[in-house]
């Protein structure tokens, strides 16, 4: 694995992340009640999130989730925004300690969840995302992939072939410190989970996120490769990344090995289906497997533009979002056709609400309108 510097998201990476330099010109426009000072001299790391001005909930939002009746959505500056009210109304979670960009949040159940972000930060919430607080960073995590690299290369077993590329990406992942974020995670219960993100980062926690494991050595990605998305299906755990990147394991206890694709460019997201995977990602390619990789099925999708999300909706079925603020919904994968909404900012991740709206997290803050009209087959 070859760790690169400086950090810069481009093309090739997950898309949210890709346009931030862009978005960084529209920080003045995000309402935080924050002096300009404070930012200028604490570490996002070190500073815990302000809460957001209800006037200027305009701050871009990375990921949603719907937690017991609640609904949350992570973003930009540590933003852990909470509505009690289907989406009607929003306020800031009463404690984030980072200020640093949220990419996804994970639940488990109404009560404990995870959120990971830039930094290399994990944060962990044991009541419905009210108060969170810090697991693990990017010095955090340096630090354990020195430990390990030092451990193999002193195993009186012998030390193992890549002892020396371990020591070499650690010294370079102190050296960096903390800029590699994680873009995704994966907790199949309250103990076991996988956090995924830039130049192939990855750890694994087998206790809830106390300890961490660094899991870069058990993944087939030499070229330490963006891991942009992470999926638990029937068929084992599958990551998607740039350059045509996935990999797949049967387990979290397993080593994730590489499986061919027929596309060479970047993959985004992907979503698990009862007998298979769909993943998607750059100017609209999206695939479809139901044999764990062996052959895969090309999904036409509507339109050619690059994918950033994917997930379901009761009566709806399958939810694909782009980087159009386009929604694209269909009873299968086969069958997508571009929703009738009103227009929105790049779109990334679409709930429906109770009362027969929905809700889509954009980089321009949260959206609701009502539930469009749509003939899927």
């Amino acid at each position: 694995m070859v760790f690169k510097k400086p950090y810069l998201m481009n093309t090739t990476t997950r898309f949210c992340m890709a346009i931030f330099t862009a978005l960084a010109m529209a920080r003045a426009s995000v309402g935080y009640a924050e002096p300009a000072a404070t930012i200028a001299v604490v570490d996002p790391l070190d500073r815990p999130a302000m809460q957001i001005s209800t006037q200027l909930m305009r701050t871009a939002l990375l990921h949603m989730v719907r937690v017991g009746k609640r609904l949350l959505a992570v973003g930009e500056r540590g933003a852990v925004l909470l509505s009690d009210d289907e989406g009607r109304s929003w306020r800031q979670a009463l404690s984030v300690p980072v200020a640093v960009t949220l990419t996804a949040v994970q639940f488990i159940n109404d009560k404990k969840g995870w959120a990971v972000g830039h930094g290399g930060v994990v944060l962990t919430t044991e009541d419905g995302g009210e108060h969170w607080s810090r697991q693990l960073d990017g010095l955090k995590a340096a630090a354990l992939a020195m430990e390990e690299a030092e451990f193999v290369a002193k195993s009186p077993n012998g030390a193992r072939p890549d002892a020396i590329a371990l020591i070499r990406n650690a010294k370079q992942l102190a050296a960096d410190g903390a800029d590699k974020p994680f873009l995704d995670l994966y907790f199949e219960n309250e103990k076991s989970g996988l956090v995924v993100g830039a130049y192939g980062i990855a750890y694994r926690t087998l206790d809830g996120g106390k300890t961490w494991t660094p899991w870069m050595g058990h993944l087939d990605n030499p070229k330490g490769l963006h891991l942009n998305a992470v999926r638990a299906t029937p068929s084992g755990i599958w990551i998607v990344g740039e350059r045509g990147l996935v990999l797949r394991a049967g387990s979290l206890m397993q080593d994730f090995t590489v499986v061919k694709t027929p596309y060479g460019g970047s993959y985004f997201t992907a979503l698990a289906l009862e007998d298979g995977v769909v993943i998607a990602g750059l100017k609209g390619h999206a695939y479809l497997t139901v044999n764990s990789g062996k052959r895969w099925t090309d999904v036409s999708l509507p339109v050619p533009i690059s994918s950033v999300s994917a997930g379901r909706i009761d009566g709806v079925g399958i939810v694909l979002t782009n980087q159009a603020g386009q929604i694209l919904v269909g009873k299968d994968v086969g069958h997508l056709v571009v929703a009738p909404i009103p227009p929105l900012p790049p779109v990334t991740a679409v709930l429906a609400t109770a009362d027969g709206n929905w809700i889509a997290a954009t980089l321009r803050g949260p959206a609701r309108f009502p539930a469009p009209s749509v003939g899927t087959r």
